[in-house]
Order: C-alpha cells, then sequence, then structure tokens
C-alpha cells in the first residue's frame, strides 16, 4: 500500500495537463553587443495552451526579456542564460545562452595641418587640428618647452619667438588626452644686412580725432615685422599694429614711428600734422520741422550740419524718455499717450548750435490686420480633403478662425484649415477670420466637381457572374460580361436586368445593339442573338444552332449601361443593378434557370 500511493499522486500529477508537453527554445545560442536587443522564439509541443514565462538567469544585471521574448543585453560583457518555463507546468523549461560582446568605443585620431612649417622669429602661422572618432572635436593647444619657444592660441595661431629652432606644437584632444598629433615649426636666424625701415606716407594732415593710414616696408631682413608708437605718448595719439594713427582732440604736429623688430637701431618715421576741426557760422536744420505720429509709432527726422567738417550731433527728447526716445540716426519712437513733444539735434562741433522738430502724438492706431488666404481656389474630390493655409501680418497674434459659408453641409474645415468636402458637387466658400481683428478676413473657393465615372466591383466566386469589361468601360459607361462556371460548357444564354431609371440608363454595346456575343458560334444568318429595352429593364439573349458546345472560358455575352452624371449624383452612391432572370442552354440537356452573381455598381470622380 505504502508504494501504490506515491505511484498514483505522481500519475495524477502528470495527467493534469495532458496537453502541454516540452518548451524549446530557438535559437538556442546567439551573439549581440552590450545594450542591443535580440528576439528569442519558445514553441510548446502538443499545447493547447502555448505560453510561456521567460527569465534571464542572475537577475537583470544578466540582461532582460519582455514576454513576448526580446532579450535586451546588459552592458557589461559576458555569457548569459534566458529561461523559457512552461506557463501551464512550469516543470518543463528550455535555455539559450546570449554571449553578449563589449562594444568597442572609436578610436580617436588627431591630425594637424601643416605638419612641418617654416617662419621668420616673432612671426605667426595658422596651425588646424582634425579630429575623427568623437563628436568631441575640441584640442588643447601647447608648444613644447613653454612660451620661451612660441606661444599658441586656441585657434592655433602660432607666434614664434624672437629666436631661431625647432619647435614643437602639438594639439591634445578634449575628449581623449591620449590621442595628440603635433607640427614642426622651424623659426629661421634673422638674417641681418643693411635693414632699413621706409614708412610711407612720411607727412600726413587729419583733423581733432581724425585717422591716417601708414604703412612700413623694411628691407635687409626676413623679418619683416615692425613696433609703432607716437612720440610722447598717448597724449599725442595712438597707432594701431596695422599702422592706424588716431589723432587726438588737440592741434599739433605729431611723430610716428615704426622700429624693426629685426635689428632695432633701425627705424622710421612720419610727421602728421592734426587740425583743429573748422568751425564757422555753424548751422543746425532739422527737418520736418512738425509732424504727427500714432501712439507706439516711429517718425523719422534728418539733420543737416553746415559750417563744420563735423557734422555729428547729439538727438535728445525734451522732458525725457517719457515724452518719447530718439535714436542716433533721428527716428522719433512715440511715447504711450498723447502730446506735443520737441525733439533736438545738437551740433557736436558747437554745442551752441541746435534745431527742433515739435511732434505731435495723436490717438492709439492699431496696425492693419491683413489675412491671406493660400490656395485661393482648388478643386477637391467629393469626401476629400485640402489643406489651406491663412498668413497673419500687422499683428503677433497670428491664429486665425476657420469657417465654411453654409455650414456643414458644404463641408467642413478644421482649426488648421483642413477643408474636407461634401458627398455633393458645388462651388464652396471657406473663411479665415483673424482672431487680432474680426474685420479682416480672406477666402478660398472650393469646387467639388460631379461624379464623373463609375466604378464597378466584380462579384467573387466561379459560378455565373457580371464581370467590368475594362477594354471597353470608359467615363461613366460600363460594359459588363457574362461569364459562365469553371469547367463547364454550353450552347447559349439570356438575362433579364433592370436598373434605376434616375440614376443609370441602357447604353448599346457596338453602336447598335443592347448585347453583343462574345463567345458562342452563331453560324450564318439569321443569327439567335436579341435584345430589346422596356423603361429600366433590358432583355437579351444569344443562341447557337448545331454548333458543338462553347466552353465557358470567357466572356459569353455582353452589356452595355450608363450612370447619369449630374449635380445630383454625388460621388460615391450606390448605382442598382438586378437580375430579373436568366436562363442557360448547357452541353447537355434542357433550357435552365440559373443565378448570376452581379457586382456593386458606385459613383466615382
Amino acid at each position: 500500500m505504502k508504494l501504490i500511493v506515491p505511484l498514483l499522486i505522481g500519475a495524477l500529477a502528470a495527467c493534469t495537463d495532458p496537453d502541454s508537453g516540452p518548451v524549446t527554445v530557438t535559437p538556442k545560442t546567439v551573439t549581440v553587443k552590450a545594450g542591443e536587443k535580440t528576439t528569442l522564439n519558445a514553441s510548446v509541443k502538443d499545447a493547447k495552451d502555448p505560453r510561456v514565462l521567460w527569465s534571464v538567469e542572475g537577475g537583470d544585471s544578466h540582461g532582460t526579456i519582455s514576454s513576448s521574448g526580446v532579450y535586451t543585453a546588459p552592458a557589461e560583457a559576458g555569457t548569459y542564460t534566458v529561461v523559457a518555463t512552461n506557463a501551464v507546468d512550469t516543470s518543463k523549461k528550455d535555455t539559450a545562452t546570449v554571449k553578449v560582446e563589449a562594444v568597442q568605443a572609436p578610436t580617436v585620431i588627431v591630425k594637424v595641418t601643416p605638419e612641418a612649417v617654416t617662419i621668420g622669429q616673432g612671426t605667426a602661422t595658422d596651425l588646424t587640428a582634425e579630429v575623427s572618432g568623437s563628436s568631441i572635436t575640441a584640442v588643447q593647444w601647447a608648444v613644447e618647452g613653454g612660451d620661451e619657444n612660441g606661444i599658441v592660441s586656441s585657434a592655433g595661431r602660432y607666434t614664434a619667438p624672437n629666436r631661431a629652432g625647432t619647435f614643437t606644437v602639438t594639439a591634445t584632444s578634449v575628449a581623449d588626452p591620449t590621442k595628440k598629433a603635433s607640427a614642426s615649426v622651424t623659426v629661421e636666424p634673422v638674417v641681418v644686412g643693411a635693414v632699413m625701415v621706409t614708412v610711407s606716407p612720411t607727412s600726413g594732415s587729419t583733423t581733432w580725432g581724425g585717422t591716417v593710414q601708414l604703412t612700413a616696408e623694411v628691407t635687409g631682413t626676413n623679418n619683416l615685422a615692425v613696433l609703432w608708437s607716437v612720440e610722447g605718448g598717448d597724449a599725442n595719439g595712438y597707432v594701431s599694429s596695422t599702422g592706424v594713427y588716431h589723432a587726438p582732440n588737440k592741434t599739433g604736429t605729431f611723430t610716428v614711428t615704426a622700429t624693426s623688430v629685426a635689428d632695432p637701431a633701425n627705424k622710421a618715421s612720419a610727421s602728421i600734422t592734426v587740425e583743429p576741426v573748422v568751425v564757422e557760422a555753424v548751422v543746425v536744420a532739422v527737418s520736418p520741422k512738425t509732424g504727427t505720429v500714432a501712439q507706439d509709432a516711429a517718425f523719422s527726422l534728418s539733420v543737416q550740419v553746415t559750417g563744420t567738417n563735423n557734422h555729428a550731433v547729439q538727438w535728445a527728447v525734451e522732458g525725457g524718455d517719457d515724452n518719447g526716445t530718439v535714436s542716433s540716426t533721428g527716428v522719433y519712437r512715440a511715447p504711450r499717450r498723447m502730446g506735443t513733444f520737441t525733439v533736438t539735434a545738437t551740433s557736436v562741433a558747437d554745442p551752441t548750435k541746435s534745431d527742433s522738430a515739435t511732434l505731435t502724438v495723436g490717438p492709439f492706431v492699431p496696425p492693419a490686420v491683413t489675412v491671406s488666404v493660400t490656395p485661393k481656389t482648388a478643386t477637391v474630390d467629393q469626401g476629400n480633403s485640402v489643406d489651406l493655409a491663412a498668413d497673419v501680418t500687422g499683428s503677433s497674434v497670428v491664429a486665425v478662425t476657420w469657417t465654411v459659408e453654409g455650414g456643414a453641409a458644404n463641408g467642413t474645415v478644421t482649426s488648421t484649415g483642413r477643408y474636407t468636402a461634401p458627398n455633393k458637387p458645388g462651388t464652396y466658400t471657406v473663411t479665415a477670420t483673424s482672431v487680432a481683428n474680426a474685420a479682416s478676413k480672406d477666402s478660398a473657393v472650393i469646387t467639388v466637381p460631379v461624379a464623373g465615372t463609375v466604378k464597378y466591383v466584380d462579384p467573387t466566386g466561379t459560378g455565373w457572374r457580371l464581370v467590368r469589361n475594362a477594354s471597353l468601360s470608359s467615363g461613366n459607361t460600363l460594359v459588363l460580361d457574362l461569364v459562365g462556371p469553371t469547367g463547364q460548357s454550353g450552347r447559349g444564354a439570356d438575362l433579364t436586368l433592370g436598373l434605376d431609371a434616375d440614376t443609370a440608363s441602357w447604353s448599346t454595346v457596338d453602336g447598335t445593339e443592347y448585347v453583343a456575343n462574345g463567345g458562342y458560334d452563331l453560324g450564318a444568318a439569321p443569327q439567335l442573338l436579341k435584345s430589346a429595352v422596356k423603361g429600366s429593364t433590358l432583355s437579351v439573349g444569344v443562341y447557337q444552332k448545331g454548333a458543338p458546345a462553347h466552353a465557358y472560358n470567357g466572356a459569353l455575352l455582353s452589356v452595355a449601361l450608363t450612370v447619369k452624371a449630374t449635380a445630383e449624383t454625388p460621388a460615391g452612391a450606390v448605382v442598382p443593378l438586378n437580375v430579373l432572370k436568366a436562363h442557360a442552354l448547357p452541353a447537355s440537356g434542357s433550357l435552365q434557370a440559373i443565378s448570376v452573381a452581379v457586382g456593386t455598381i458606385t459613383t466615382a470622380q
């Protein structure tokens, strides 16, 4: 008895779900990069319930897996085990081994150009550094040996020392400081012969605060640099490194000197005479003298100064900024209040001379808001959409409200200007109205054309059917072929068809007959082919005499109808077509009633 009980328990456990079989995971091994994903598949043999529970041995640090088997590798390389367990019988499982490879960072490469260059003492050259393998392309420039071997800017401009030698300039990657590249700069010794400095012009003149451009030419050495200076210091003016002399605001004659860097004993000078500003009877004239401007609007004034070669003026508004402001070019910006205000221009050459304009600030005038809709016209099929845009000028509020004249019966328009046409033809107006100024608006005229073509969806199946003849159908005329059951044959067929007279009418197939023979051997006349139209009903028949039965391998007979394209015919309207009765004469036997499948006829653009 003690032996039988465990056996029974084991048997019962095995029978808890006889349809839950072993689990198989594929692929068994897979290799991915750190952080990448891969998909594993699990199947349960002979299972009504194919679900499995996915897990990763060791937890999330060894990667994660979704309920659909998508495994996401961890950042750390290694070999990990993914387990799929039968959701019904957890004793059944299978595993896959995932090898995760480390992601190799791209190698940073630094390249300096030029790699070698020769320059003179005290001169400069531009070096460039190109960094690949990293989105961080910045470098740190340095001169080996420090500043006594020259200096280099953050942009790579190297300035040589005043001594000869070969010096190394290095660019080090900010992204990876272990990566760097260098340029070798050879600084030539100064070749000193009979050094001579020439300044031109040797003399010149300007007025207070004026400038004179000087140039220096150095011969007898390959170091062409000079140092500029003004005798007596800045009180007598100053000169830039490019030789531009700036005169002081005083009268006199001043000496500007260029001294050779290669041989400071060699220099040359220019004599600059600074003349006083010529002041005669200075006259300042502002125009216009009066004007009217709206609140917060601009008004341009001009000024003419005569009697001096210094035409500069200082603009001011009497009473300060509360009464408006004026720019250095004479543009007056009115305050946001009404009143009469004075704007004055004062001569810089002679501050006792000035002139004014009196400006009247009137009521606030809102800007003229303009709305422009594009496109102005469009044609869109019934039920389809077109995107309209509205451009608003004259206001910081560019929002508009869209409407369709006549309401939703004439189509709808979204807040973004997408107009959807109604299922009826016509011409409709869509308007955009400015939110800032409801009096400003613009419109687009949308044309929705009438239905001009007909669409036919063939019936399915392999029995008797009316299918579209693509080569003969065109526009709003539809030609239908009668086809028979696959693998059968016969000697003739007839149809009686009905239409809705308001939407369509019967047409001749070849210009004379309402029916055309497609597959029967009719022989010589008189042929057994007939057609007749009575109101909206069409009756046709085609039969052959004596000839062998014809296999149903194509069109047996054809009929035609025309959909009425009028303003009352909307796109997408269904055109009824009914088979009132039909017969076929099979290869053997007597005339039989047949069931003919008809497709769906709808109107289109």
